[in-house]
């Protein structure tokens, strides 16, 4: 197959696969209210369907390098598309709470797997444009975070919430449709991968190894607050006086913001001799956005939103450190493997005991002295994961 086409085609998998693999989570909390009226959902429900994204991606961080042991990426990517697919397709049909948590399960374990499984393939087929074509898989993937939540419900209005949530089923469809072809031509890597190393040997270097650590507390921190954000951001503005509407938009404000970023991150961090001065600003515009909200949210709302929004775009650039400071494909699967693996189960404590501190004081300054320091403690450790050389 020609290096030309068989490049295009591997572009174009990219895509499809980074754009599918949020949609299914922030397309969902938009229509949990229309559901519930045909559907009983308990407060367990509603706490499991929070909590199983980021539980679920830090499960797959763990053990994806060993299916990469096993199998291609193209392979894995196919079984990944598929398994949005049915997740997602299934669910939307389904009248058991039951049953809608046990298809989410296999969306969202799909998605995870997606999440680890795309830095090495854009390191074993673009080995010399790491940054432009991180900047496709970070910037699709922020994209298929920030639409759905913004048509799910003009979705559900013309076709009822079932018909919001197939759209997402249709688009990862098209995701099966690319992969086959993809799977079936194999378009070869231009750095090849030695699949012994990532399940073994190189992931338990990286255990042992400092800034692997570094890296996995800052990615984790980063989507330790962004979930703290997608699930109280709305409740905090509500609860000082803004009307729903008005905290609706400021939720999608806070993905837009690191949807814009993502464009500009990757590049930049290639060219700069280490990230850390923009993680150090991103922290800062973090911690001015929770004091904000904190002590004077009527002063500037638009503002600390603003503000917040900045301090969570580290994620893309982590996403894009993984990829760069990785020496070879098979140490970038088992690199994401481990930052993202980890990463997430951090996250999934986020929402959980930002939601106990806030329910059980009657004053806020618990809940905010927590996101305060895990802001403090991913400033400290981003010195570490940013240094440049590999990891």
């Amino acid at each position: 197959m020609k290096s030309a086409w068989a490049s295009g085609l591997i572009v174009i998998g990219i895509v499809v696969a980074a754009f599918n693999l949020r949609p299914g989570v922030t397309g969902l909390s938009p229509l949990l209210d229309a559901m519930g009226t045909e559907i009983h959902l308990s407060a367990v429900f509603l706490a499991i369907i929070g909590m199983l994204p980021p539980l679920l991606y830090g499960i797959s961080g763990f053990i994806t390098p060993r299916l990469y042991n096993r199998f291609s990426g193209l392979t894995i990517s196919l079984a990944v598309m598929i398994m949005i697919t049915a997740g997602l397709g299934l669910r939307a049909i389904v009248d058991s709470p039951a049953l809608f948590l046990a298809l989410s399960v296999l969306a969202l374990l799909g998605m995870g797997i997606g999440n680890v499984v795309v830095p090495p393939i854009v390191k074993s087929y673009f080995p010399d444009r790491v940054a432009l074509m991180s900047t496709v898989h970070v910037g699709l993937l922020q994209l298929g975070t920030f639409i759905p939540p913004l048509v799910a419900v003009p979705l559900a209005s013309q076709f009822e919430w079932r018909g919001s949530l197939l759209v997402w089923a249709v688009s990862a469809a098209l995701g099966i449709a690319v992969w086959a072809v993809i799977a079936v031509l194999r378009p070869a890597p231009r750095s090849q991968v030695s699949a012994t190393v990532v399940g073994g040997s190189e992931l338990l270097r990286l255990v042992k190894t400092r800034r692997a650590w570094a890296l996995m507390t800052m990615t984790g921190l980063t989507s330790f607050n962004n979930f703290i954000l997608f699930t109280w951001l709305p409740s905090l503005l509500t609860r000082a006086g803004f009307d729903p509407a008005f905290a609706g938009a400021m939720l999608a404000l806070v993905t837009a913001i690191p949807l814009v970023l993502g464009f500009v991150l990757p590049l930049l961090a290639q060219k700069m001799h280490t990230a850390s001065p923009i993680v150090a600003a991103f922290c800062a515009c973090l911690a001015v956005g929770y004091l904000g909200l904190w002590l004077m949210p009527q002063a500037a709302p638009v503002l600390w939103t603003v503000l917040l929004g900045i301090g969570i775009s580290t994620f893309p650039l982590a996403l894009t450190l993984i990829t760069l400071r990785s020496r070879s494909a098979e140490a970038s699967a088992a690199l994401s493997g481990f930052v993202q693996g980890g990463g997430y189960l951090m996250a999934a404590t986020g929402p959980l005991i930002f939601a106990f501190l806030i329910q059980s004081f009657d004053v806020m300054w618990p809940a905010y002295a927590v996101v305060l320091a895990s802001t403090a403690v991913k400033f400290t450790v981003s010195f570490s994961a940013c240094r440049p050389g590999s990891i």
